[in-house]
């Protein structure tokens, strides 16, 4: 059983990570947390700049 959460570490290998955008559609699931900071300031620094620059 693969549980998603939406914030905080992952605690076994069933689980994962999701993050949503709140400027789009823009949605991931990952498996670790580093990963999806990673992921979710990629997206912001390609497809809103603005919004990247002020966070």
């Amino acid at each position: 059983m693969n549980t998603a959460q939406c914030a905080g570490y992952v605690r076994n290998s069933s689980e994962t990570l999701s993050r949503g955008c709140p400027h789009c559609e823009w949605h991931t699931v990952v498996d670790s947390y580093p990963e999806m900071v990673k992921r979710y300031q990629d997206h912001l620094r390609e497809d809103h700049p603005k919004a990247w620059l002020r966070g």
